[in-house]
């Protein structure tokens, strides 16, 4: 077994009593796949028994902030502190020691998913492209200690299709297995400065107890008729949906695949 540990210098001064010059989750936190990034701190995210280029992956903070006093390891938790494992089931190579860590007095009280972000919580998607164990759905979250506002519709959100969402939104992965154009890397986006609001996506039917707006394109033969964006019922997000142009009187987004040929150059979510 290869064994690894990230471990950065700490200056003896530095505490995490108090958190003001701490970087924000999640807005002063950055992924990269390729290196580390200019104008940031970085450590090293690395699994050496991994052969898909584990070697060059970083979790950044802006530079000029307070070390959070993050330390990676790699063949288990570290004592003394709090651990949060960073697991790919579907990774044969040994991604079942890997952990996170961070002080016992870190604000950041860090949860990791695998199968997208976690619900009312601000995410980081760490994202792998060159490794083909499902390393597109693997978030790390946390609480935002941002003063959040509720989300405005359509300012603070964002429909993408190229693959990987923008920085500093959290996003839900928009797909239809069953439709062949290009519809496994299209995300809708809200900005990280406001609130979760709390979406998600389902195609086979509306979800249960949440209010779910149908996303129908009737010229697409690839079961687009049972696709829903829900909201949970408290929401002030009162989506509709039209798929011949924006809806008069209404705020409009478009979403558009310019790779489907079945008129999705038309289709708007309006609230």
């Amino acid at each position: 077994m290869m064994r690894f540990t990230c471990l950065l210098p700490l200056l003896v001064a530095v505490t995490l009593a108090g958190d003001l010059d701490l970087p924000v989750w999640p807005t002063d936190f950055r992924w990269n796949s390729a290196g580390r990034l200019d104008g940031y701190s970085c450590m090293l995210i690395i699994e050496l028994a991994d052969p898909h280029t584990w070697t060059d992956n970083y979790l950044c903070w802006k530079a000029g902030k307070r070390h959070p006093g993050l330390q990676w390891q790699s063949w288990g938790p570290i004592q003394g502190m709090r651990c949060t494992q960073i697991h790919e089931a579907a990774d044969p190579h040994t991604w079942q020691d890997n952990y996170l860590c961070e002080p016992l007095d870190s604000p950041y009280h860090f949860v990791w998913s695998s199968a997208g972000p976690v619900a009312g919580k601000s995410c980081i998607q760490w994202l792998e492209p060159a490794d083909p164990h499902t390393w597109h759905d693997n978030y790390l979250c946390a609480d935002s200690m941002l003063t959040q506002r509720e989300a405005q519709f359509p300012q603070d959100f964002w429909f993408y299709t190229s693959g990987f969402p923008r920085t500093g939104y959290d996003c839900i992965r928009i797909h239809e297995a069953a439709d062949p154009n290009s519809w496994h890397d299209n995300f809708f986006c809200w900005s990280q400065e406001v609130m979760d609001p709390g979406l998600k996506w389902n195609s086979a039917g509306p979800i249960k107890g949440m209010t779910c707006t149908q996303i129908h394109e009737a010229a697409d033969p690839h079961t687009w008729a049972d696709n829903y964006l829900c909201v949970p019922p408290s929401s002030k997000l009162k989506f509709r949906w039209s798929s011949a142009g924006p809806i008069r009187g209404l705020s409009c987004l478009q979403w558009r695949e310019a790779h489907d040929p079945h008129t999705w150059n038309d289709n708007f979510l309006c609230a």
